[in-house]
Formats: structure tokens, sequence, C-alpha cells
């Protein structure tokens, strides 16, 4: 998830904006002193140009000009690219071209961890569109799907008519892998802090079942968008987000039985809350984690040991070959995916005998300073309207023998953390719903928190439980449907 606008065009055969995407653009683009292009065309030079500057004139048009415009292509020299994109303001992928030379012309001028770092808004379309997503097809070349840049998990059918029977049928298979949301020429997903906006029509397909894009569907496309919000603060989140006991780890490995010889998958680690204990046991340690910047701040703390392995990917959709694990864990994660995927894929990727390990932190700070606690409750009261509800609570941890596996126990250790008053602010946002709160709102509300504590002496106590959650794959054991 991107705190700066992402935008996903289809097209634009009149080349110009419509009326209602003219309208957010005069909304979003405050600043504009630099829009880069990037071509999906990289050597067609006197294309690119016109292009550009055809582009360029839909935003001066509708009274958005920029101090400058450029194209990035094969003439741009790397250093320079990186530096067009480190400035600019907006970023427009544009289209005209194939999906996959313009994600090698990005890599070849070693913009893609600048992209993806970069502050600007971002914008796509046609094959740029396609790339903003985690994974894509480009069915003119193949029907193989692979990796775009991963602003989104909102994989795109351009240009999308109803009567253009072969365009109709390649995204109806696409479908049949994973859905798909087909676009027709002048509609778009705006997409910001979570947010997910849409003009024009649009379809959501999947297998091969074709229906217009339902409000339901965009709620369920913000809590997709809300799994990436902690890769917005990997710093921040490093810092305060709270640990484990070690006693909790001693029981753990001693349950499970982790060390040299032994497979463990951990899921989503953020930036290794609760990684250490077992990866310092010797196991052959693999992680997946979503977020591209939580991830580049794993492998900065572990990539040099020979036992890390992890990749930047989605659990609900990796696929680990022939992969299986003796214990696969999550730590405040495996709430955020569907309970049937959770449990059914788990199992799967488990040994016969492999340990389910699931750990969340439970705090309460009312017992510390009951006084201090009414004061902050009335603030949440009053200041706490998150735009995105959290709504992944209702995860049911004592539920998997349901899906095969052993009765589920239960196990608490206790902790306590003590916090200043802006430690207590940083650390509070670092929950999910906290981070999409708006502005002013947030700056207000954060402010009357830290100052609550500041006049409760400059502390506030967590008493916390941490909760393990331990079941087996039954040794030998078929799963049950």
């Amino acid at each position: 998830m991107r705190k700066e606008l992402l935008a996903v065009f289809s097209g634009f055969p009149e080349h110009h904006f419509s009326k209602e995407i003219a309208e957010r653009l005069r909304t979003e683009l405050k600043n504009r002193r630099s829009i880069v292009f990037i071509t999906a065309c990289p050597l067609d030079y006197e294309q690119n140009d016109d292009d550009c500057d055809g582009m360029y004139e839909m935003f001066v048009e509708q009274g958005l000009p920029f101090e400058k415009h450029c194209v990035i292509d094969k003439r741009t020299e790397p250093g320079n690219a990186k530096e067009l994109v480190e400035n600019a303001d907006c970023i427009f992928l544009m289209g005209g071209g194939a999906c996959e030379e313009q994600l090698d012309l990005i890599r070849e001028k070693g913009c893609y961890d600048t992209l993806t770092d970069c502050h600007a808004a971002i914008f796509g379309v046609s094959a740029g569109s396609m790339n903003m997503a985690r994974k894509t097809v480009d069915f003119f070349e193949s029907m193989e799907a692979f990796d775009g840049i991963g602003f989104t998990n909102i994989t795109v059918s351009c240009h999308h008519d109803l009567e253009e029977k072969w365009r109709y049928e390649q995204t109806l298979r696409m479908s049949e892998d994973r859905t798909v949301y087909a676009m027709e020429d002048m509609s778009a997903f705006f997409i910001k802090g979570g947010k997910v906006d849409t003009v024009g029509t649009i379809y959501k397909v999947k297998d091969r079942k074709l229906n217009r894009l339902t409000e339901e569907d965009i709620k369920e496309l913000e809590q997709d968008e809300f799994r990436r919000v902690f890769d917005t603060i990997p710093e921040q989140f490093d810092k305060f987000r709270p640990r484990y006991s070690k006693e909790l780890f001693n029981y753990l490995i001693e349950e499970a039985q982790i060390g040299p010889g032994k497979r463990v998958l951990e899921i989503g680690p953020g930036t290794g809350q609760a990684t250490e204990p077992v990866l310092r046991t010797g196991c052959e340690y693999h992680a997946i984690e979503l977020g591209e910047h939580l991830y580049r701040k794993m492998k900065e703390k572990y990539g040099k040991l020979s036992n890390f392995n992890i990749v930047n990917d989605d659990f609900i959709t990796h696929d680990f070959g022939d992969m299986k694990f003796d214990m696969i864990y999550s730590a405040a994660t495996i709430q955020w995916i569907p309970e049937t995927v959770a449990y059914t894929k788990t199992f799967d990727l488990l040994k016969p005998g492999g340990t389910l390990a699931m750990l969340i932190t439970s705090s309460e700070y009312k017992s510390s300073n009951e006084l201090l606690y009414a004061k902050i409750q009335a603030l949440y009261d009053r200041y706490y309207k998150p735009d995105i509800p959290y709504m992944h609570g209702k995860f049911r941890y004592t539920a998997a023998s349901e899906y095969g596996y052993t009765e589920v126990t239960r196990h608490d250790f206790k902790g306590q953390r003590v916090f200043t008053a802006d430690e207590y602010v940083s650390f509070c946002g670092t929950h999910c719903d906290h981070i999409v709160l708006s502005e002013p709102l947030r700056t207000e509300f954060f402010e009357k928190l830290r100052n609550s504590v500041l006049e409760a002496g400059d502390r506030i106590v967590f008493n916390d439980t941490y909760v393990l959650y331990l079941t087996k794959r039954p040794d030998g054991g078929e799963f049950y449907d």
C-alpha cells in the first residue's frame, strides 16, 4: 500500500481525460514540477517523443501543466533515469508496447527500487497499468503470468470491449488462474492510502465469469490493499512493534523440536519481531513477506546468515513447489489470510507431524493507570474514525481441527512494556487502522494522546500476554474435507 496516489487507466482513445478523471487529478496533483513518462517501446524514439508530448498535453488542457516533462527510453543514461524518477512529482508508465519490455527497461536503467521507493504519484495506462500489479499477464505475448512492479494486487485487462471476441476470450482465460479486472477505455482505478475509487465501466472476472464491479467488490479490494499497510512504515514498524518473550520461544522450539536439519516457514515476518530466536536454532529458515520494504529490511538484518531464506510474495498465491516444512508459524499475521486458505494451505505445506504455531499479543494498560486509561478512551471516542476499518479480528485460532489438524492448545506468557509519551505515539502509529486515519484528524489525535501521557508523568505501562496457539498435522494424516 502506498500513501501517494496510484492511478490505473485502461486507455484514452480520444486522447483526453474524462471529466471525472480530470477532477480527481486536479485534487491530487498539487505539486507539478516534473512529470516523467516511462515508455513500453524502448527503441521507438520518435514515437516516444510524440507520445510523451501528446500525453503531456492531456494534462495541460485540464489546467495541470508541469514545469518539466520528459520520457525515459533506451537513450536515457541510467544515472539520469534514476535522478528523474527520484525528483518526479508524477510518473506515468506508458502503453503501446510489450509489458516485459517496459519492465526490462526499468531494471536496465537501475530504476526499479527508486520507483518503488519514490513519493511521486504513479499512473499507468494499458501495458503500464498491467505492470503496476504484483502479477500480470500480457496475453498478446503469452498466457503465463509474470511479476509486475507490485504497487497493487489488482491484475487488469485493458481496452475491454464485449464486442471484441478474441480479447474477451483471452481475459476469460486469464481469469481461470486469478481474478482479473477488465477495464473499458476511459475507466480508472484510483488507489491511495488503501482507499479504492473507480471511474467508468469495470468488470470483475473470476473463473471465466464476468460481472460488473460492485461496491462489495471494491471493499474486498480495499481490504486486500490494507494488508500492505505496514509496508509504508518499515523503520517505525521495526522499532516499535512488540517482540515476544524468551519463554515463549523456548517452549515453542522445544515442543516443535526445531534445530539443524529442520525446515521452518514464517508467514509475514514484518521486520523480524519473531524471527531471530527461530533463525538462531540453525534450522533451514524460510519466510514469505508481502511488503517490499519489509522484505528489504529483513534481508538487511538477516541476509548474511547462511540458513536465512526469504521471498517477497503473497502467501495466498505463492507457489511453494514441492517444499514441505517441519513448522509453519506466524506472529500477528495469519489473521490477514482468509481462514480456509490459511488452514488448508498450511496443512498442505506441512510434513506429517509438522507444527502450526500462531502467535498474537494481547495488551492492557488500564490496571497500571486507570485515570490515564479513561483519558485515552475518551480521545478514542472523539477521534478514532479510520477511513478503512480493520476487519480481520474474527480469525478463529482454535478452528484448525475443522481442517484436519489436531486439537489446538493455547499457552500464555507474560511481559511488560513501558513507553514515554513520544514512544507511545510512535507505537500507536504502527497500528494498521491508525496508519490510515485522515489528516488533520490523525495529527490532532496523536498530539492529544502524547499530551495525556506527558500529564501522567511521561509514562504508560502495557501489561502484555503473549499467546501461542499450537496444533499439528497428524502423522500420516490425510486432509479432512
